[in-house]
């Protein structure tokens, strides 16, 4: 069974690329919330291991909105090759769902 809703992911090298992507996906209504937080990344680029400050993006949605979610971040992200991922909510209270629903409704 697929499921309906998902948190999708990326990671950003700034807070204001950050806030850029956030504020564009909200006023779209293709999110319903986004959590922003600081952090260290390790990872593999073009052959050396490389560390770096970020900013990690988690956003509530429903899945049927990935493809408009991703074409956005696309077009706002700083990156060559950026991470955008989406998991699926497998469980979560009723009442939440019905929020992330009424939040991506347009009036």
């Amino acid at each position: 069974m697929q499921s309906s809703y998902g948190i999708i992911a990326t990671t950003t090298s700034s807070q204001k690329s950050a806030d850029v992507m956030t504020k564009a996906l909200l006023e779209q209504r293709l999110v319903a919330c986004v959590h922003s937080y600081a952090l260290t990344s390790c990872y593999i680029w073009n052959g050396d291991i490389v560390t770096s400050d970020e900013i990690m993006l988690q956003m509530k949605t429903k899945t049927v909105l990935f493809s408009r979610v991703k074409t956005l971040i696309e077009s706002l992200h700083p990156y060559e090759v950026p991470e955008i991922i989406m998991t699926p909510v497998v469980d979560a209270n009723r009442a939440y769902l019905e929020w992330i629903e009424k939040s991506l409704e347009t009036s």
